[in-house]
Formats: structure tokens, C-alpha cells, sequence
């Protein structure tokens, strides 16, 4: 949750936010503190703007980005929202409804959390990462009714070598990789486009 890659001349490079680790095992994302001893936000700044600014699209979302980065807080899981909310917008979904669920009633663990969850906003099929179907306890979800479907996300390749140098193409990378090279509205045709794929 706190950390994603980017692709540098060099191949794919992390990018982590640093957290206070006390007890987190037992906190939740909305209870995680980022760790204000660190001097992260600089770091991240500067290794966008090393690894993207040559990209078509690097200008038009490097200042937002930048914006949301030094705007962070304590609270991890804030950060986390303001950054859904602000790619979301950019790829043209930001008429979407988003709940946090520490907004909502539903109580318990693990896929029963989940279950009561899906049960309070009105759903009838919960979607899972493709590795859920190693570890999901799908029993919960039976027992409301809830049917359980796994992605199965087939990466779309893209043009990287926009940015001034040429390697083979880096699956996986965090939303900013596509965005600086397609733009918005490419992310979004990119992913309309691999979702037909995928139900054809």
C-alpha cells in the first residue's frame, strides 16, 4: 500500500513512502502514520522528475503530482485517498463513487470484514486480486449470498521509450508510468481497450 515502481533509464526503481512500523500488524491502513523523519517527499520529486521528464505528457501532470506528494500528511490512508481521487479525475472517472471503509459499519476479519462490507453497500459479486484464489475464504461470502470473481488482469503494453532511452517494456509499473506516456485520456482507451480484450 505504501510503496510502488517506476520505470528509470536504469529499469524499475521503488518508490516508498516510509511508515512508523510500531504495532502496525495491528492497525489498519486508516490508523498508519507515514514517518515525518524522512525526507521522502524530495526523493520522489526528484526521481519523477529524472525518470519522466522527457515524456510527452510530463508537463500537463508533473504539478498536480507534486502537489499531492508535498501535500501529504501523518495519515497514510488520507494520502492514499487523495491519490485515488486525483488519477481517478485525470482518467476521467471522478464523477465515481468512493467509499472508505472506515465510513462504514461492518465489523469482523479478514473475508468476513469483507463479506459485511460488500453485504452494506448493495453488493452481489466482490471482486478479488487474482492471488485471492490462494488465500480467500470464500465462505463468508456464500453465506450472504455474494458471488466471488477474480481479476485476471493481462497487462497492455505501451510505448516507454519516450522519456530518452530504450529497454524492453516494463509491466507493472505505478499509474504515473502510463500516465506521463499516454496521458489521460490514453490510460483510459488503453484500459477500455484491454478490458474488450479480455470478455472477447
Amino acid at each position: 500500500m505504501n510503496r510502488n515502481r517506476v520505470r528509470t533509464a536504469s529499469g524499475a526503481e521503488w518508490l516508498t513512502v516510509p511508515l512508523l512500523m510500531k504495532a502496525h500488524t495491528e492497525k489498519s491502513i486508516g490508523e498508519m502514520k507515514i514517518n515525518p523523519a524522512s525526507n521522502w517527499k524530495r526523493k520522489h520529486i526528484a526521481t519523477l522528475a529524472q525518470a519522466y521528464r522527457g515524456c510527452p505528457h510530463y508537463e500537463r501532470y508533473a504539478g498536480g503530482i507534486e502537489r499531492l506528494i508535498e501535500g501529504a500528511g501523518d495519515s497514510i490512508g488520507d494520502f492514499l485517498f487523495e491519490m485515488l481521487d486525483y488519477f481517478m479525475s485525470e482518467l476521467g472517472l471522478g464523477g465515481r463513487k468512493v467509499l472508505r471503509a472506515s465510513g462504514l459499519g461492518a465489523s469482523g476479519s479478514r473475508a468476513e470484514l469483507l463479506a459485511r462490507i460488500a453485504v452494506e453497500v448493495g453488493a452481489d459479486v466482490y471482486l478479488s486480486g487474482s492471488a485471492g484464489r490462494e488465500y480467500l475464504d470464500q465462505a463468508p461470502f456464500r453465506e450472504a449470498g455474494i458471488e466471488v470473481a477474480f481479476q485476471d488482469f493481462r497487462h497492455p503494453v505501451y510505448d516507454q521509450g519516450a522519456a530518452g532511452f530504450e529497454l524492453e517494456f516494463e509491466p507493472n509499473m505505478g499509474i504515473v508510468d502510463a500516465l506521463f506516456h499516454l496521458g489521460g485520456e490514453g490510460v483510459a482507451e488503453m484500459l477500455e481497450r484491454a478490458g474488450e480484450e479480455t470478455q472477447a
